[in-house]
């Protein structure tokens, strides 16, 4: 039997009566709750696999090498590593080394075409293994092979 509002957690037993588990819960009584776990696992982690991703891409590959440096430097901040970074990082140089490259080859290519088609003149040429077909406003060039 329960005994008075100030012990009601405190049972008096008397012989062959058996106390209860636990005791009973009122509506007023808070539930515990846990705290929700931290959303940002490592910081710079979203940045590192965007600026990874990005990276794979021909004209953003300057993008993906900015955004693997910003996530590297929040990740060191936080004396952690952020892999996934570090690899965009080398994948988007190399990328920006590859890139400026097919630029430069291509550029020296087209002008070398338009400096042969502005000195042979209007018309089609044969040089070599190229065909030129020089116009005043456009050039083609195809080569054999």
């Amino acid at each position: 039997t329960w005994r008075g509002r100030e012990s009601r957690y405190v049972l008096a037993m008397t012989d062959g009566e058996i106390a209860p588990a636990a005791p009973p819960a009122y509506a007023g009584d808070p539930t515990p709750y846990a705290a929700p776990p931290s959303t940002i696992a490592a910081p710079g982690r979203v940045l590192g696999i965007v600026g990874f991703v990005l990276s794979f891409f021909f004209l953003l590959d300057v993008a993906g090498l900015i955004l693997c440096i910003i996530a590297l430097v929040q990740a060191r901040r936080a004396g952690q590593m952020n892999g996934l970074a570090v690899a965009g990082i080398v994948v988007s140089s190399v990328g920006i080394i590859v890139s400026a490259i097919v630029v430069i080859v291509g550029v020296s290519a087209l002008i070398d075409a338009a400096q042969t088609c502005a000195r042979l003149g209007d018309g089609v040429h044969v040089v070599g293994s190229s065909t030129y077909t020089c116009t005043p406003t456009s050039f083609n060039v195809r080569t054999a092979g």
